[in-house]
């Protein structure tokens, strides 16, 4: 089965001189006509938040950053509700009903961050076999999608989203929280250190070393990778470039 159209493609460019793309879906959005990207999502011109009610379980459960956000962040069932601006709720369904939610409609959405500094929510969305991530304003309601929650640098001015794996390729997303709004792009380049082959993939772990370094931790999906190959993206003016 193909993943959704709007899941980035795998990344197979393998140039020495590593660019940012800006594609034209990475930008902010409100939900139109009760959808998000397929997931139903709304704006309802009501206050939020009550206790959370039949909060999610398991290994995929919320309710303990929706414990530390208490009249911000709640949930009922397959329901998350999101405070925002002006008394007003933002309101993710999750779709999993079969047959009614077919393996393309799929959605599940769960909370995994609220970053004070930004006034963002941050919410996974889990797809029938791949995911994404939201990034919602608590302002207004515009929203981000990632390929996947993303990790802030230490000063919270820069951020990266990866997916690495054997369906997707690599993914490679990074955020510039110093523009209003935040630009998100994506990188689209691997790099070419001794030991990287033509197949090979980003470890799947991105750690940042300081403000502008990162790099990626982790056992690589692709098999027969070289574990001691360099993998260090370094991001200067906004623009990263592989080091070796």
């Amino acid at each position: 089965m193909q993943s959704p159209a709007w899941i980035l493609a795998a990344i197979g460019l393998f140039a020495a001189t590593p660019l940012l793309a800006q594609d034209p879906n990475m930008e902010w959005r409100l939900p139109s006509s009760g959808l998000m990207d397929g997931a139903r999502t709304v704006i309802e011109n009501e206050p939020c938040c009550g206790p959370s009610l039949g909060a999610a379980k398991g290994k995929d459960s919320d309710a303990a950053i929706l414990a530390t956000l208490p009249g911000m962040a709640s949930r009922d069932g397959g329901t998350l509700r999101l405070k925002i601006a002006k008394d007003r709720t933002y309101k993710l369904t999750d779709c999993t009903d079969q047959p009614a939610c077919g393996a393309d409609d799929t959605r599940v959405h769960r909370l995994v961050a609220w970053w004070p500094q930004h006034r963002l929510y941050i919410v996974s969305v889990g797809l029938y076999e791949e995911g994404a991530a939201y990034l919602i304003a608590e302002r207004d309601g515009q929203t981000l999608m990632t390929v996947a929650p993303p990790l802030l640098s230490p000063s919270g001015r820069r951020a990266v989203a990866l997916v690495s794996n054997l369906m997707s390729g690599v993914n490679l997303e990074i955020l510039d929280f110093t523009r209003d709004p935040p630009v998100l792009a994506g990188v689209t380049t691997m790099p070419t250190c001794v030991g990287a082959g033509p197949n090979s993939l980003l470890r799947p772990t991105p750690v940042w070393l300081d403000e502008s370094h990162v790099t990626f931790k982790g056992v690589s999906p692709q098999p027969g990778d070289n574990a001691n190959t360099k993998q260090l993206l370094r991001i200067v003016d906004g623009k990263p470039q592989w080091q070796c």
